[in-house]
């Protein structure tokens, strides 16, 4: 009980706090990020047009193998591989925007004399180590889809039963959900330690992650759906049942009013969402049974293993390294 309470966030202070950070500041934030949000969405839907057509077009030109024109068929394969490669560009350089945008506002929240806006922004983006970030990323992917896959296999096995294979999505979805909740605050965690991840493995931080978060997975669960998704829902169903509205009665001035207003409504609540998360890591470090560092206990390689001098000649025995056993305390 003492744990739980000391892993718990009042909702109420977690809120008032948000809009002390905000105050005077939010309007530096909101026309960097909002720009960088509607272009994202831009890219994103011009890119997914054009690979549409180019779909279209590859199926066309597949039939025109029977008369020997394999050449349009491989000018298709290439523009539709080219607009795939455009995308994943573009998305994972939204990451990295997110993540700039994410330190902006912890720097923000340890001296409340600076503001983020597009200079901070861009000086994070500049600096950000990406091929670590990427890696993370990555890491953090590839083991949700572990996670997932033995029960992905169960439900292929049993497709012909039409309940065990909404149980099997159902207990996937939980797994996907309660492994995400574990692993939201490695980048975080990395960017405080990112010194130590030199030469390191980055799922060191998606380990520490795993034990920062035990016990706070429901404060942070929410945090995140009363500040975050709450709001964005109604925002939504209100506008976006207007923009329904107007496409049903063909009234299309109302269909794309409520469209473009419920599009400008989300980014400019982009700025109390990236906020929210990193005040909740910010203020939880102080209350949390375990600290970052040993968060971190029993994963790092010492130097000398990576460098191979820890390796005796004769023995070919690594040195001792550290032991610890990190602390934590009966969580729930």
């Amino acid at each position: 009980m003492e744990l739980m309470k000391r892993n718990h966030l009042p909702l109420k202070e977690f809120i008032n706090q948000l809009k002390s950070t905000l105050k005077g500041k939010y309007n530096a934030a909101v026309w960097p990020i909002a720009g960088i949000t509607l272009l994202y969405l831009a890219l994103t839907a011009l890119l997914a047009l054009l690979f549409t057509r180019s779909a279209m077009m590859l199926g066309y030109a597949t039939m025109l193998i029977m008369y020997g024109m394999i050449s349009q068929v491989l000018l298709a394969v290439v523009e539709a591989l080219g607009i795939l490669i455009l995308w994943f560009l573009v998305t994972f350089g939204m990451y990295f925007v997110n993540m700039s945008i994410l330190y902006s506002y912890q720097d923000q929240i340890k001296n409340p004399n600076l503001k983020v806006s597009a200079t901070t922004i861009w000086k994070h983006f500049k600096h950000l180590n990406k091929n670590q970030l990427l890696r993370l990323t990555l890491y953090s992917s590839l083991f949700i889809f572990l996670w997932t896959l033995p029960l992905d296999i169960v439900a292929g096995l049993v497709a012909k039963n039409q309940a065990l294979v909404i149980a099997v999505r159902i207990a996937n979805f939980l797994i996907t959900f309660w492994k995400t909740l574990e692993y939201s605050q490695a980048p975080l965690l990395y960017r405080d330690q990112q010194p130590a991840f030199l030469g390191q493995s980055m799922r060191h931080a998606l380990t520490a992650s795993r034990r920062f978060m035990g016990g706070k997975k429901l404060s942070f669960f929410t945090v995140e759906l009363v500040v975050s998704f709450l709001p964005m829902l109604v925002w939504g169903a209100i506008f976006g049942g207007l923009a329904y509205y107007g496409n049903y009665t063909a009234t299309y001035f109302v269909m794309y009013a409520g469209l473009i207003i419920m599009l400008l409504g989300f980014c400019a609540y982009a700025p109390v969402v990236y906020l929210a998360t990193a005040q909740f890591y910010e203020q939880s470090k102080p209350q949390s049974p375990i600290s970052v560092e040993d968060a971190f206990v029993k994963t790092f390689k010492p130097v000398e293993v990576l460098t191979g001098e820890a390796y005796d000649d004769a023995a070919d025995e690594p040195i001792a390294v550290d032991d610890r056993e990190p602390i934590v305390e009966n969580q729930k």
